[in-house]
């Protein structure tokens, strides 16, 4: 604090010194009484010469403030220290015309023999307040969240996108460090990134090669992209970071990515398809063709009885390659059926699926222990059952004397399991590793078959998001099915 004795005996002699100051200035008392004022500051605020002189300084003070403002002086006066006034907070004094004027006020306390008055600087901010206010509206018009951090990792500037994509409002994210807008796990390494970025501040793309994820207030995380620019200001350097929302483009990568995984399995199974066509096919249109060449015969011979027969069996042919590519459709339209998930009732879909497939030879034997609903794709789940059981019929043991189903069901952890037991031929060992594969049949006995059936249950199941295997010796036979009930599944 500065001390003036001798020369300087009273406010009158700080006239001259105040008058020729470029700022406004004024002089008060430890009683908050203005001794003097400068005209800078008398014109800044709308008063004629002096006329300020002997007025309290609260009539400079906004009216909400003035209840408290003078608990705040008297604590200034118990201990007087240079400072900035109302640091980190906007201020305005009050014209004598009411009209509110921001300002940047500084305290200087000064002895004169014994008594303490303090001289108050005040800046005029209106043309600054002015400037950020215009720039504030540009950055808020930016449709990208944008925010401006210091040196320290502080929040020094924010858009109202910003606000709006992490939830927060303005005044509770100025101050704050950035790291409140990063996921807690990324933390500690954000403060090394960020250091790391100011000792070599260029504009580029942060975390490039790296996924990155915001934090909003609520506590949700959600992908994004950050590009950084240095700032460099009169008060120090900064950094502003243009945030930018990727969530809608991250699920459309990830859908684009499923169907490119659907286009490849669909591939695969035109790849099968096409190789049974050139293996399995090519002799029956041959056998047609053959067929047709000697109706043409019996035709000309006039032979009506061995015509019916050729044209029957060319039919015949026909109706059957027909099936077999219909079966190959029907593979392709799997994926296009409806993703639904809904509670099902799993015995009554079994009872309707068990009529509409059944054999009164077998006997069938139910164990339902599963807890708790059941939510899957009804369409989906028939299916994989309706193709289970169905194998389970068709493929009997003739030597079996009592030919048995067994339909269990459980719960584990957060799947529901369904298996399908029988007690048929079984499958060979050679064969188990293409068992899912599209036109496999194991048996040369006289059941029609596609060779579909299994692999659309395991396509099927895999849509839900579930596994399915199977366990086959002679005589036994048991494929067993986990659906997940978290509802993650695949479509």
């Amino acid at each position: 604090m500065a001390k003036i004795t001798g020369a300087v005996n009273s406010a009158d002699d700080f006239t001259i010194d105040i008058e020729i100051c470029p700022i406004a200035i004024l002089l008060v008392s430890s009683a908050g009484k203005i001794l003097r004022t400068n005209r800078r500051l008398d014109r800044l605020f709308g008063y004629e010469a002096k006329e300020l002189h002997g007025q309290s300084v609260e009539v400079l003070v906004p009216p909400q403030v003035r209840p408290y403002h003078s608990d705040l002086r008297n604590a200034f006066f118990e201990v007087p220290t240079s400072r900035q006034m109302g640091t980190g907070r906007d201020l305005h004094g009050v014209g004598k015309d009411g009209s509110m004027i921001p300002v940047e006020v500084g305290l200087d306390p000064v002895q004169v023999d014994n008594d303490i008055m303090v001289i108050v600087t005040v800046l005029d901010i209106r043309e600054r307040k002015k400037n950020e206010a215009m720039i504030l509206r540009a950055v808020n018009a930016a449709a990208s969240a944008m925010i401006q951090v210091d040196e320290s990792g502080a929040i020094e500037l924010v858009n109202n996108k910003a606000c709006q994509l992490f939830g927060y409002e303005h005044d509770e994210m100025i101050g704050s460090p950035i790291e409140i807008l990063v996921p807690n796990r990324f933390r500690r390494k954000h403060v090394v990134y960020r250091d790391s970025y100011n000792k070599d501040r260029y504009a580029r793309n942060m975390g490039e090669g790296r996924d990155l994820f915001g934090l909003r207030k609520d506590g949700t995380e959600f992908p994004i992209e950050i590009g950084l620019t240095p700032v460099d200001e009169m008060e120090g350097k900064s950094t502003m970071a243009t945030i930018i929302d990727v969530t809608d483009r991250k699920a459309r990568e990830n859908d684009i990515a499923q169907k490119a995984l659907q286009l490849e399995r669909l591939n695969e199974e035109l790849r099968q398809f096409a190789y049974s066509a050139s293996h399995d096919l090519k002799a029956p249109l041959a056998s047609i063709a053959g067929l047709m060449h000697i109706c043409e015969t019996d035709l000309e011979l006039g032979d009506v009885e061995e015509l019916k027969a050729n044209v029957y069996k060319a039919k015949s042919l026909a109706e059957r390659l027909a099936a077999r590519i219909e079966v190959v459709l029907s593979l392709a339209k799997s994926e296009l059926v409806s993703s639904d998930w809904e509670e099902i009732d799993v015995q009554e879909r079994f009872e309707t699926i068990w009529n509409a497939v059944k054999d009164d030879r077998v006997h069938i034997d139910t164990d339902f222990q599963h807890e708790g609903p059941v939510h899957s794709v009804p369409v989906r789940f028939d299916l994989i059952l309706e193709n289970l059981l169905s194998n389970a019929v068709k493929y009997y043991d003739p030597s079996q004397t009592t030919r048995v189903i067994r339909i269990k069901t459980w719960t584990a952890e957060d799947h529901f399991c369904l298996s399908v037991a029988d007690n048929g031929i079984g499958i060979p060992a050679e064969f188990h590793d293409c068992v899912f594969k599209l036109f496999q049949r194991f048996s040369d006995n006289d059941k029609t078959g596609s060779g579909i059936g299994l692999a659309l249950a395991k396509k099927y199941t895999t849509q839900l998001g579930g596994e399915i295997k199977f366990e086959s010796t002679q005589g036994n036979t048991v494929f067993t099915v986990a659906l997940p009930q978290n509802h993650r599944h695949a479509d």
